[in-house]
């Protein structure tokens, strides 16, 4: 009995022991555990000694900002009626591309010289509202109205909103809206605009031309606007000739998902129903690019 009561005394100690190791182990190996889980993505430990080769997060602050943009809007109700304008102005991206959108939506609000208004987005909102009432009011006084009533007041409006931007191209849309006074409805046009990414420089035509194999698809896109499926459906809407499919006033443009046409309203069809838009996915429209998109493209 003596020697069976030394015996597990033993193993009691023994036990104590094992246990006491295992906690000075325990955190050695989660100190172990932890480096393996701050190894790179690849599964490699991570090397400082590598820090400076391409493609090292050091390196990632040396590349381009991508083009960004910040929205502002204005608006302004005077004696001759209301002005409204609403742009996604470029604040940060290749200084190029920047520098080019910024000229081309400056000449896009401004009739007159633009020399005098300040590269800050808000002067430049209030001066395009400034001047949309003093044009109002030159035309309603060549009009010989002296006073117009709330309800019928001349309307100025232009939007140009950013649309799409990538590492190729950035796409913008301006809408213009104009009412004078004393008619049955306004006029309004939609148009988009294409800069390469590359060098600043806007795109000019993006499609070769109408031919009868585009043209097939430009009906498809028609019905799908109009939401029809019948041919002879779209003839009873359409007043323009469709043997003579015109292409749209101002020249379709590039787009996420492919090549954006956009009818003004006129072009092809009554007032009443709008102004057609529809997008051919790229892969479609391949044949028919001209180089500059292609080149501007690549392999998108």
């Amino acid at each position: 009995m003596k020697e069976s009561s030394n015996a597990n005394g033993l193993m009691r100690l023994l036990s104590v022991y094992l246990v006491i190791l295992a906690t000075m182990l325990l955190p050695c190996c989660s100190r172990c555990q932890g480096d393996a889980d701050s190894s790179s993505p690849s599964g490699t430990s991570g090397n400082p000694g590598d820090s400076g080769n391409p493609g090292s997060s050091d390196s990632s602050s040396l590349s381009p900002k991508p083009f960004a943009t910040d929205s502002f809007k204005y608006s302004l109700t005077g004696k001759t009626g209301r002005c409204d304008v609403y742009l996604d102005y470029p604040v940060s991206g290749p200084q190029h591309l920047v520098a080019s959108v910024k000229e081309w939506m400056r000449n896009t609000l401004f009739e007159n010289d633009t020399a005098h208004v300040a590269d800050d987005p808000m002067l430049l909102v209030r001066a395009y509202c400034d001047e949309r009432q003093q044009v109002l009011s030159k035309t309603l006084e060549q009009m010989g109205i002296s006073s117009v009533s709330k309800d019928d007041a001349p309307e100025e409006g232009m939007e140009i909103r950013l649309v799409c931007a990538n590492d190729r191209f950035v796409t913008y849309e301006v809408y213009r809206y104009s009412y004078i006074t004393h008619g049955a409805h306004g006029e309004y046009s939609d148009y988009g605009v294409t800069f390469a990414a590359a060098d600043g420089h806007r795109l000019g035509n993006v499609v070769q031309g109408m031919d009868s194999l585009l043209y097939v698809h430009v009906r498809e896109g028609l019905k799908t606007y109009f939401e029809i499926t019948s041919d002879a459906k779209l003839e009873e809407i359409c007043t323009t000739d469709l043997s003579l499919m015109p292409m749209p006033t101002f020249p379709p443009y590039l787009v996420r998902d492919g090549v954006r046409f956009h009818y003004s309203i006129y072009d092809i069809c009554p007032f009443d129903w709008g102004d057609p838009v529809f997008t051919i996915p790229y892969d479609i429209m391949q044949p028919y690019l001209t180089d500059e998109a292609k080149a501007v493209l690549g392999n998108f």
